[in-house]
C-alpha cells in the first residue's frame, strides 16, 4: 500500500523542468532500463505486420492515401463531397475507386502532415489513380468472406508495380506507416507514464499496462497502417497522461493552456478528440489543492475556485483557438460543425446493437483484421475475455468497501475514476457511431486503450503479489507475445499474399510440366499435387501454375473440376477468378507466372478403386457466380463461354488420372 508520504516523496520527482512534470525518475528507472525490450519488440512486430499487410488494406487505408496526395497536390483544404448513394452490394466498388476531391471527409492535421512529410522527402504519388484497384469480388457483390478459406479477404487487387522501386505511392505508403509506427511507440510510453503518475512506486502496473497496449494484434495493425488513427491514438494517450498529471499536481493555468493546446490538435485530427473536452474540464474541477509543507488536500475555497474556473477558461480558449477554424468553417460553408455529414449520407445505419454486433466490436478491439475480417480461434477471444474478467474481478476487490482503493491518495484516486470515465464515454460514443453508420470497428476504441490497460494492470496487480500469480502474468505475457508474432505469417499474410511468383522463380521438381496454351496467350505451364492416391472424404490442394508473355486485357476464371472418366459425373469442383481477388487476369503483365491454389473435398460417396481425372478450363464470364453466396456459386453448373485451347480442339486440360481407394 502506498500512504500519502510516499505520495509526497514521489511529487519531487515532477517540479522545476517540463521533462520532470511529465517523466519522472521512478518513469526512467521502471519504463527506459528493462522494458525497452517491450519497444522493440513492439517497433519489429508492427513492422512485421506493416510488411506482410498490403497498401490500401489497412483500414481506411486508400482514402487516407488519397487525403494525403490531394494536400501533397493542391496545399488547400477539400471541399466536401456528399455521396449519392449507399456503400452497400455493388455501390461499394464505386466508393472504393479513387475520387479527387476524395471522398473521405476529416479534419485536416494527419493528413497535412503526411502530405508535408512525403513533400519533404521528394516522393510523389502520380501512381495513387491506377493502384486503386478495387478486388473483383466487389463487381458482383461479394464481400470479403469472414471465414477460414484466405480467398476473398482483400478489398482491393494488387498490380506488379506495387513496390519499392516502382512506386511513388508505395514509398510514400511505407514512409507513413513508419510514422505510424513511430506514434504507435509513444502510445506504449505514455501508457507507462499514465500508469506511473498514479502509482510512482509500482512500476509492475506501468509494465503490465505498457504489455497490453504493445502486444495488442490489432493495435499493431493499427500501427502499421496510413491512418489518422495513429495520431489520434498518441495525441490522447499524450493529453490522457498530462491531464491526470496536473489533476495531481494542482496544475496552474499556464500547464492547462498548454494541455488545451494538445486537445486543440486533437481535434485537428479527428472529431473524437472532442471527448477530451470533458475529461479535461472534470480533472480541472476535481483537482486538489495542496499545502506546500505537508501536501495534504485542503478544503475547497473560493479563490481555489476562482483558480479552477481560470484553469478551465483558459484550458477551452486555446483548445478553441487551435481548432476552432475547421469547425467554423464547416458550419458556415455547409452547416455542417462536425463534418460528419458524408459519413452518414454514405454509412448504412443498424437498426440495434445487439449482441451479436457488440460481440463484433470487442473481437475488433483485439484481433480481427481487413474487410472480411480476418479472425483467430475463438480460443484466444475466450483467453482474452478472461484475462479482462480476472483483471475485472481484481479491480471489484480493491474498490469495494474497504479495499486497497480506499487507502489511495485522493490524486490516485480521482486519476482512476478520471481514466474509467473517458474509457466510458468512449464507448459510449463509439456505441452511437456503431449505430448511426453501421461500423463495427473496435479500433475506434483505441483513443482510450491507455486508459483501458491502465486500469486492467491495476485489476491484475491484486493477482500479481504472490510468486504463483508473478509467474502466471509472466506466461501470459510471453504467450501474448508468441501469438502477436504468429498472426502476421499464419493468418495474414495467406490471406493477402500475391499468387504472383517473383521475377526470375523457377518451379519445384516436383512440378509435373503440362505447356498448354488457351486462346488469348494464358498458358497453363505445370501443376503439383500433395498425393498418390484419392481418398473418400478428403480434402486435398491442387497447385496449378500459369504464365502469359503477354498482357491480358479482361478478367478470365478458371475452373477445376474432379470426377471419373464421364466429365458430366464429376464429384468436387472449384471455380474462382485467375489470379484470385489479389491478381485478376486483367493486371497480369507479360512475363507473369502464377501460382493458384484450389481445393477440393472427394465426397464419401465417390466410388472407390476407380479411376478420376482433374478438368481444367478457363472461362471469358460465369453469370451463375452472381449469386447471394460462395456456396451457391460452387453448386451452379459452369455456364459462361469456355476458351478454347490453341493446339487442341477441345476448351479443358485433362490431369491425371488418380486412383480412389
Amino acid at each position: 500500500m502506498m500512504h500519502r508520504g510516499e505520495q509526497a516523496s514521489s511529487d519531487s520527482y515532477f517540479h522545476s523542468h517540463f521533462f520532470p512534470h511529465f517523466f519522472p525518475h521512478s518513469f526512467q528507472r521502471a519504463f527506459v532500463q528493462p522494458p525497452i525490450i517491450l519497444l522493440i519488440a513492439f517497433a519489429v512486430l508492427s513492422t512485421t505486420y506493416a510488411a506482410v499487410i498490403p497498401p490500401f488494406e489497412g483500414p481506411d487505408e486508400w482514402s487516407h492515401l488519397s487525403l494525403v496526395r490531394y494536400y501533397a497536390l493542391h496545399r488547400t483544404l477539400p471541399p466536401r463531397v456528399l455521396p449519392d448513394r449507399l456503400a452497400r452490394g455493388e455501390n461499394t466498388i464505386w466508393f472504393l475507386t479513387y475520387h479527387d476531391p476524395p471522398l473521405y471527409y476529416a479534419p485536416p492535421l494527419y493528413h497535412a502532415l503526411g502530405a508535408a512529410l512525403v513533400s519533404l522527402v521528394g516522393v510523389e504519388m502520380d501512381d495513387l489513380p491506377q493502384l486503386i484497384v478495387p478486388s473483383p469480388a466487389w463487381e458482383i457483390g461479394w464481400s470479403p468472406q469472414p471465414d477460414g478459406n484466405p480467398r476473398n479477404k482483400n478489398g482491393f487487387a494488387h498490380r506488379a508495380t506495387e513496390n519499392w522501386s516502382q512506386s511513388g505511392t508505395v514509398r510514400a505508403t511505407i514512409l507513413l506507416r513508419i510514422l505510424s509506427l513511430g506514434l504507435g511507440a509513444v502510445v506504449v510510453i505514455c501508457t507507462a507514464w499514465l500508469a506511473l503518475t498514479l502509482w510512482p512506486h509500482r512500476p509492475g502496473i506501468a509494465w503490465r499496462a505498457a504489455t497490453i497496449v504493445a502486444l495488442n494484434p490489432q493495435f499493431l495493425s493499427i500501427s502499421a497502417s496510413v491512418t489518422n488513427d495513429a495520431l489520434i491514438n498518441a495525441l490522447f494517450a499524450i493529453t490522457l497522461g498530462a491531464i491526470v498529471s496536473a489533476q495531481r499536481d494542482a496544475a496552474p493555468w499556464s500547464r492547462w493552456a498548454g494541455i488545451g493546446g494538445l486537445v486543440g490538435l486533437a481535434l485537428l485530427t479527428k472529431q473524437s478528440g472532442l471527448l477530451l473536452v470533458p475529461v479535461g474540464l472534470l480533472a480541472i474541477a476535481t483537482q486538489v489543492e495542496q499545502r506546500s509543507n505537508d501536501r495534504q488536500a485542503r478544503p475547497f475555497r473560493w479563490d481555489f475556485w476562482r483558480k479552477r474556473m481560470a484553469a478551465g477558461a483558459t484550458f477551452l480558449l486555446v483548445a478553441v483557438a487551435v481548432s476552432g477554424w475547421w469547425y467554423a468553417r464547416n458550419w458556415v460553408l455547409y452547416d455542417d460543425p462536425l463534418g460528419l455529414a458524408p459519413h452518414f449520407a454514405a454509412q448504412v445505419p443498424l437498426r440495434q446493437l445487439d449482441l451479436r454486433e457488440i460481440q463484433a466490436i470487442a473481437r475488433s478491439y483485439w484481433a480481427a483484421f481487413g474487410w472480411a475480417p480476418i479472425e483467430l480461434p475463438s480460443a484466444f477471444y475466450a483467453a482474452v475475455g478472461g484475462m479482462v474478467l480476472v483483471a475485472l474481478v481484481g479491480i471489484g476487490a480493491a474498490v469495494r468497501p474497504g479495499g486497497s482503493f480506499w487507502h489511495r491518495t485522493a490524486p490516485t484516486q480521482r486519476g482512476v475514476a478520471l481514466l474509467a470515465l473517458a474509457f466510458i464515454a468512449n464507448v459510449l460514443s463509439m456505441a452511437q457511431w456503431a449505430t448511426r453508420t453501421g461500423a463495427l470497428s473496435g479500433r475506434l476504441l483505441f483513443p482510450t486503450l491507455p486508459a483501458l490497460a491502465v486500469l486492467l494492470a491495476w485489476g491484475l496487480d491484486v493477482w500479481g503479489q504472490g510468486r504463483i500469480g508473478r509467474w502466471a502474468l509472466r506466461s501470459a505475457a510471453v504467450a501474448a507475445l508468441i501469438i502477436a508474432a504468429l498472426v502476421p505469417w499464419r493468418y495474414l499474410r495467406p490471406a493477402y499474399a500475391s499468387p504472383r511468383l517473383p521475377d526470375g522463380a523457377t518451379l519445384s521438381t516436383e512440378t509435373e510440366p503440362v505447356e498448354l496454351t488457351f486462346k488469348g496467350g494464358i498458358q497453363l505451364i505445370g501443376y503439383r499435387t500433395e498425393w498418390d492416391d484419392l481418398v473418400p472424404g478428403q480434402t486435398f490442394e491442387l497447385t496449378l501454375y500459369w504464365h502469359t508473355e503477354t498482357s491480358i486485357a479482361e478478367r478470365y476464371w478458371v475452373w477445376v473440376q474432379l470426377g471419373p472418366q464421364d466429365p458430366t459425373q464429376r464429384v468436387a469442383e472449384d471455380t474462382f477468378w485467375l489470379g484470385e481477388t489479389l491478381y485478376p487476369t486483367d493486371l497480369w503483365v507479360a512475363g507473369d507466372t502464377i501460382q493458384q491454389v484450389h481445393v477440393l473435398t472427394v465426397p464419401e460417396e465417390a466410388e472407390p478403386q476407380a479411376l478420376y481425372w482433374v478438368r481444367v478450363g478457363l472461362l471469358r464470364s460465369h453469370p451463375s457466380l452472381n449469386k447471394a453466396s460462395k456456396a451457391e456459386a460452387d453448386e451452379a453448373d459452369i455456364t459462361g463461354p469456355r476458351v478454347p485451347l490453341t493446339d487442341v480442339q477441345s476448351d479443358m486440360v485433362v490431369l491425371g488420372p488418380w486412383r480412389m481407394r
